[in-house]
């Protein structure tokens, strides 16, 4: 009885040598709220990621069809044929949309990694 009572004993002070000590109180609230803030900001991305694919689209939508009413048009606009100025609108309207899907290609890509 008396050996299980010294056994309890050193036990307890080994233990009680061996908590660890935060270098700060706050530590552990700290790191909670910094994991809240970040799962915060990915659903903050995901939602922006899934508006600008609706705005792509839109862009997508518009852009043909102002393409299209421009190529159709027989005018002149400072003495240029409208058809002239057309291939520099439908080219300018390609690289944008391009440019577009490919950061939105790696930005949703990214995201699931």
């Amino acid at each position: 009885m008396e050996n299980l009572k010294k056994e309890d004993r050193f036990i307890k002070d080994m233990m009680r040598h061996s908590a660890f000590k935060m270098p700060f109180e706050d530590f552990e609230d700290r790191m909670m709220d910094k994991i809240y803030e970040e799962k915060q900001q990915k659903t903050s991305v995901q939602k922006s990621t899934r508006i600008a694919w609706v705005f792509f689209f839109l862009g997508l939508f518009f852009g043909l069809l102002i393409t299209s009413l421009t190529s159709t048009m027989d005018y002149q606009l400072i003495g240029i044929p409208l058809k002239k100025l057309a291939y520099l609108l439908q080219i300018g309207i390609a690289l944008v949309l391009l440019f577009q899907l490919d950061w939105l290609l790696n930005l949703t890509l990214r995201k699931k990694d």
